[in-house]
């Protein structure tokens, strides 16, 4: 079985983020065994408007939390998978076409698609750009038929529109540097919250339409899946340290005071009896009385403009009418109280606050803060092994062969 063929391993899931870099060890027995030993944020510096800002301190903060999560599970390690955030992402739509044969029809295989794909990448970003993940979303036999797996159609020429995820190839080579420096080594770059949704999302949900909603200190990612397909993705320019900094401009505080004021006391919807009650907040060498009155004005503006938001963004995407299984929300605004339940009202949908799907939970605290670099730690573990929980080892092999002889045979006759 392919569960034996894999020693146990640990993998490090790294999210880096403009206010928090969160780190967290995944320990793989096999496939079908997973689990999250450890995971620990540290606030972030030297990283300002999505780039590196000064390489030595940004290196330091990631040298720090690595640091203090190797101490917390005596776990030491060498390669990490990072994940980038929304706001450093931009995406592309992409419509490619080849031929097949000059005359006649020939069967689509394999080999035509990894074509075909690769034609698609090369002719969809631009010198200074990488792709991080390309997503066909449908593929066109001779611009009449669509499929999603055209292989064994028979056709003249093959089309492909696909979705591709890009990242500006000097901003994630600095960011690179500054994990090498910090003294690790990257083995994969993946977007964070597209590598949540494979920990957050059952396939089911996905196939039949759901929406992830990944929200951010400053950006919030809106991604749309059908078909089991990530077909759309918007970002939004509001996120957790939005409802920070109103609460601190309107009241007068600092920016932390207000970030802690915010954890305990803020609610995105419910102007409750209490809010007359007042807390005490130290300024200086004094005290002051706040009403928690006060607190919930403060931030419900940005609120209801990021709800707004929200709701724009699945308009536009075009399948808001097709989501059969509701909205999930990760994030540290996730746990804002009221906020998921202002988000379903506005949209008139079940949402839950994400959960991570594993078959092993031991330990696992926060997930919503922490689904990111589950997902990472995960999505780098899969593209490492290349694995598939339905089949071991020899059948999966036996596999590949087969269908290796199958495309040389559908190729040449």
């Amino acid at each position: 079985m392919l569960s034996k063929m894999i020693k146990e391993k640990y993998y490090c899931g790294i999210d880096l983020g403009t206010q928090k870099i969160k780190a967290g060890i995944l320990k793989v027995k096999d496939p079908t065994d997973m689990e999250l030993i450890g995971a620990y944020e540290h606030k972030s510096h030297g990283f300002k408007d999505n780039a590196v800002s000064d390489l030595a301190e940004f290196s330091e903060c990631i040298h720090h939390t690595i640091h203090e999560l190797t101490k917390k599970t005596g776990i030491k390690f060498r390669h990490v998978q990072l994940g980038l955030g929304g706001a450093m992402i931009e995406t592309r739509e992409i419509n490619t076409v080849i031929p097949l044969i000059d005359r006649g029809n020939k069967i689509i295989t394999r080999r035509d698609i990894k074509k075909l794909n690769n034609d698609a990448r090369l002719l969809g970003i631009k010198i200074d750009e990488e792709i991080l993940h390309d997503l066909p979303q449908y593929y066109k036999v001779d611009d009449v038929n669509s499929a999603l797996n055209p292989i064994g159609l028979y056709g003249r020429k093959l089309g492909v529109h696909s979705l591709m995820i890009i990242i500006n190839g000097n901003r994630i080579r600095n960011i690179t540097k500054a994990v090498h420096q910090a003294g690790y080594d990257v083995a994969n770059v993946f977007f964070s919250s597209y590598a949540t949704s494979k920990v957050v999302l059952q396939d089911t949900e996905k196939k039949g339409g759901c929406i992830l909603i990944d929200i951010g200190s400053q950006y919030t990612s809106v991604l749309v899946f059908l078909d089991g397909i990530l077909r759309f993705l918007e970002k939004i320019n509001i996120g957790g340290s939005n409802f920070t900094r109103n609460i601190a401009d309107q009241i007068n505080l600092p920016f932390d005071l207000a970030e802690e004021i915010k954890k305990s006391y803020a609610v995105a919807s419910g102007f409750d009896e209490r809010k007359d009650e007042e807390i005490l907040v130290k300024r200086e060498d004094a005290y002051i009385p706040v009403k928690k009155g006060a607190i919930y004005q403060a931030i419900s503006p940005v609120i209801e403009e990021f709800v707004e938001r929200i709701r724009a963004a699945i308009v536009l995407s075009g399948l808001k009418d097709r989501i059969n299984n509701g909205m999930t929300i990760v994030g540290g605004g996730s746990l804002l109280p009221g906020c998921i339940e202002r988000i379903g009202q506005a949209m008139n949908m079940p949402v839950k606050l994400g959960q991570v799907n594993l078959p092993s939970r031991k330990n696992l605290n926060h997930t919503a803060l922490f689904s990111s670099v589950v997902g990472l730690a995960q999505s780098g573990f899969k593209k490492t092994v290349r694995y598939s929980i339905s089949s071991n080892g020899h059948s999966h092999w036996a596999k590949h062969f087969t269908n290796r002889v199958k495309d040389l045979y559908q190729e040449y006759f």
